[in-house]
């Protein structure tokens, strides 16, 4: 079952109500109906917008608006929960069946992994990137991992985020969220992996469908996290019998690239120039010799990785 932690729906006007105009902005045009925008961030995102001109409205909210639930995520399984917690504000009235028939328009696709060493995780990921030519891989500033197609147009463009989420919601911003909801170490050793998906094209494509409609979108039987990282990541490999020597001059090199694989396949295609050289190949003993250097967790990679985030 796919689950999402944001979506973003394009709905007919007539799936909304609003019952309380207050808290709404009013937007109004000279010579056209006016249409009206509500923006809220805590205690989670939800923004509305209505059009009466253009005859849509337009919601997009987080994971948060489930409150209590939040771990569970946006699933087929928790919309309507989701629908009724918005409602239950008291500012509008959703028509759940009706948004059902909303267009998805973006949507961060989202998997929680729990239970496992994050740091260790994400160092492996990031050492065994298939193609770096293929596939930028970064460290932001706030430790996330962040993986993404090296590619120019929008249309093909992915990106994926691999973060510690207990580390994310024990920071101040999410502290009155935790406590409110009863969800103290709710996501301690979770680790989340986040595809965003910012068109409408990309959400049908990466979720396999024919349309983008919600209720197809919720009821997809796709892998996209899955999918996406068998590509990102290099097949394990039996472990590579090495010599001394090899194994000396081995570490050499991943020790003048300060053990970062990028650095280490960029000088190899530097020195490997023939055409035909098969750098998969020739990056085998150093990705052997990086395995080496992690202690086990008791998580056989890349198989049982790929398994949890099916």
């Amino acid at each position: 079952m796919v689950t999402f932690d944001k979506l973003k729906l394009v709905a007919d006007v007539n799936a909304i109500d609003i019952i309380d105009e207050e808290p709404f902005e009013k937007i109004e045009k000279v010579g056209m109906l006016p249409s009206y925008k509500y923006y809220q961030e805590v205690p989670f995102l939800l923004m509305i917008k209505i059009d009466y001109q253009k005859k849509e409205v337009v919601v997009e909210f987080c994971g948060k608006v489930l409150g209590k639930d939040y771990p569970k995520l946006i699933s087929r399984d928790t919309i309507r929960h989701c629908f009724e917690n918005i409602n239950a504000m008291g500012i509008c009235r959703i028509d759940v069946d009706m948004m059902m028939d909303a267009d998805v328009v973006k949507a961060d696709v989202t998997k929680d992994v729990h239970s496992v060493n994050v740091p260790k995780l994400t160092t492996y990921i990031r050492s065994h990137i298939s193609n770096y030519h293929q596939f930028i891989s970064r460290i932001l500033r706030n430790g996330n991992l962040v993986v993404e197609k090296n590619v120019v147009s929008r249309k093909t463009k992915k990106r994926m985020t691999i973060y510690d989420k207990g580390k994310e919601m024990q920071k101040e911003a999410n502290k009155r969220f935790i406590e409110a909801y009863g969800l103290q170490g709710a996501f301690d050793g979770t680790c989340r992996f986040e595809i965003n998906l910012n068109s409408k094209e990309q959400v049908r494509t990466t979720l396999k469908l024919d349309n983008n409609k919600l209720s197809n979108v919720l009821n997809s039987s796709a892998s996209p996290i899955k999918d996406f990282m068998e590509k990102v990541i290099t097949p394990e490999k039996v472990p590579i019998e090495m010599t001394s020597k090899k194994e000396y001059f081995t570490m050499l090199v991943l020790k003048d690239c300060d053990y970062d694989l990028e650095r280490v396949e960029a000088k190899m295609r530097e020195l490997h120039t023939s055409r035909g050289t098969n750098v998969t190949k020739v990056m085998e003993p150093y990705r052997a010799m990086m395995a080496k250097l992690h202690t086990e967790d008791g998580m056989s990679y890349p198989h049982e990785l790929l398994d949890l985030l099916a």
